[in-house]
């Protein structure tokens, strides 16, 4: 026992912010460094986020802003096209965050502020043209998963489907695997490329042989799943 007034030395315990399980961050975002990654992409995200707040500081600008503008803006991307995960891929933010903003009550006043940084990123995404005026709302997405898993076991990797349907890989495997609507633009895109492309052999269109024989073997994995 140490002698009275003194202090035991032991040693300094770093802190770790624990990642939340449910957590849809992702590597290269300032908030994945945050959560105690050290990925060298993760770690320059985080110095430019903070730079950015160095500067707003020195320009007297608040860290944090109302929402209301950020949500407007989310709200017209995705009447134009885009799910709440192309907006997070384009801006670098996560889909929760994404979709929490797109909740925001345009005239409420106890709406959470959120970072500058965060309503800049959706802020500059620009305003994509309209994919099909004619076709808007949302509908099931049962026929456009079926139909998209029909390609992928014909060997259609789901990168080379995003780019016939102008949208992220990742939105094509929630559609695909669990997104249970979808807007009706994009599901009858789906369709008209699923009629263009079933009966084509993808090695034909520059697809390599071994990503075509993975997305079948991923495709046959997912099958035997359900």
């Amino acid at each position: 026992m140490p002698p009275l007034g003194e202090q035991s030395a032991s040693p300094a315990v770093p802190f770790v912010q624990r990642r939340p399980r449910r957590s849809s961050v992702r590597h290269g975002q300032a908030s994945c460094a945050d959560y105690g990654c050290t990925r060298p992409e993760c770690r320059r995200a985080a110095s430019r986020a903070r730079r950015r707040r160095d500067q707003d500081r020195l320009r007297g600008l608040s860290a944090r802003v109302a929402p209301q503008a950020a949500a407007r803006w989310a709200g017209r991307l995705r009447e134009q096209g885009m799910s709440a995960q192309d907006i997070a891929d384009r801006a670098g933010l996560s889909v929760t965050l994404v979709r929490r903003l797109l909740r925001t009550p345009a005239p409420s006043l106890t709406a959470r502020d959120i970072a500058r940084t965060t309503a800049d990123a959706v802020l500059g995404i620009p305003l994509p043209a309209r994919r099909s005026p004619t076709a808007p709302g949302l509908t099931d997405a049962t026929e456009a998963s079926r139909l998209l898993a029909d390609l992928a076991r014909a060997g259609w990797p789901a990168t080379a489907l995003a780019r016939g349907l102008d949208v992220s890989a990742r939105t094509v495997a929630e559609v695909r695997d669990q997104r249970p609507r979808l807007h009706l633009d994009l599901a009858l895109r789906i369709r008209r490329l699923y009629r263009h492309l079933i009966s084509l052999d993808p090695a034909g269109y520059g697809i390599h042989p071994a990503d075509i024989a993975r997305t079948r073997a991923a495709a046959a994995r997912r099958t035997a799943g359900n």
